[in-house]
């Protein structure tokens, strides 16, 4: 008989406690209780916890501290936030230190049950020791594995940042460049294709509107919110979110991600789509970018550096006068 998930509660107040276990016991949950933060971390040093629901406001070490020290201790141990006071920021804050999902009070037992439902289906049986899946290795040739490594990084401080159950990198082709989540790599493989073909379709939609590209794109289920930012033609960084994540936070630290993963470096890709040609200039030819790179404008000058007149001219630093002096004459 397979043993029923173990809930550790945490509130200073006993009445919220006894609600709590009341609703999880019934449905058979199994439930440990504390009334402060600093007990719920001498239980957890000698307990086998699936999930932990901590309310934010307690006196002595508060919500948002515990949740801090639960991702630095036991990372792979989901949390749900609760508080009477959901406002933005708090929710905000929740969602940063790592929750993975937030009830509000008051809550109905439908509320509860869902939320610690949603999470808990999340987490496969089978985890790695880090509390993640371990997804399989990218099949494009667009990062090298030492940079494949720094985007895992990046993705994993992503979906810990957004309590995500799946952050990823998707090639242009739908192979799965990197990702990191608690869903299996079956369905993260599947994602990837799926967001592949609708990386196509709205590249072709784009073409056909004049529009240069379509860059930010959400979709939102009855339980998830999927939020997506193009990186480059049919090249995408994707999060699986829960519904309570509020979509501003969302695309804030997917633009956050997207950013340091622009440091990571040009990488040649032969599977790179150049732009439409009825998008780019006449008489120009697109060049190969690397997967991370955007176009720029021509360099100026470095500090300190000196230039000649001629190579001052060629940087277009200089304005032609002779020929400014021809067209006025």
């Amino acid at each position: 008989m397979a043993k029923s998930p173990c809930v550790l509660i945490v509130d200073d107040s006993i009445d919220t406690l006894q609600t709590l276990s009341d609703i999880l016991g019934v449905a058979g949950y199994t439930v440990r209780t504390a009334p402060s933060a600093e007990r719920a971390l001498q239980i957890l040093e000698g307990a086998a916890i699936d999930l932990v629901i901590t309310d934010l406001r307690m006196g002595g070490m508060g919500g948002l501290a515990l949740i801090r020290r639960l991702r630095e201790s036991w990372p792979d141990l989901p949390v749900i936030a609760l508080s009477g006071f959901a406002d933005a920021l708090t929710v905000t804050q929740a969602f940063r230190e790592g929750a993975a999902d937030f009830i509000p009070k008051p809550f109905t037992a439908s509320e509860v049950l869902e939320a610690v439902a949603r999470v808990l289906s999340s987490r496969p049986s089978g985890r790695s020791p880090s509390g993640l899946s371990t997804f399989p290795p990218a099949v494009s040739h667009a990062l090298t594995s030492d940079q494949r490594a720094q985007a895992e990084e990046i993705l994993r401080a992503l979906q810990g940042r957004l309590g995500a159950e799946l952050s990823l990198l998707v090639g242009s082709g739908g192979e799965l460049l990197a990702a990191h989540g608690w869903v299996s790599g079956s369905v993260a493989q599947a994602v990837a294709q799926a967001i592949g073909q609708i990386g196509a379709l709205l590249e072709t939609l784009a073409s056909a509107l004049g529009e240069p590209a379509f860059v930010a794109h959400a979709w939102e289920g009855e339980q998830r919110a999927l939020y997506g930012l193009r990186l480059e033609p049919g090249r995408f960084l994707v999060a699986v979110v829960p519904r309570t994540v509020k979509p501003g936070l969302a695309w804030l630290e997917l633009r956050d991600a997207l950013s340091r993963l622009r440091t990571l470096g040009a990488v040649p890709s032969e599977a790179h789509t150049p732009p439409p040609e009825s998008l780019s200039p006449e008489g120009s030819s697109p060049e190969e970018s690397g997967f991370f790179e955007w176009e720029e404008e021509p360099p100026g000058p470095s500090e300190g550096e000196l230039l000649s007149y001629e190579e001052a001219r060629a940087r277009g630093l200089i304005p032609d006068f002779e020929e400014g002096a021809e067209g006025a004459g």
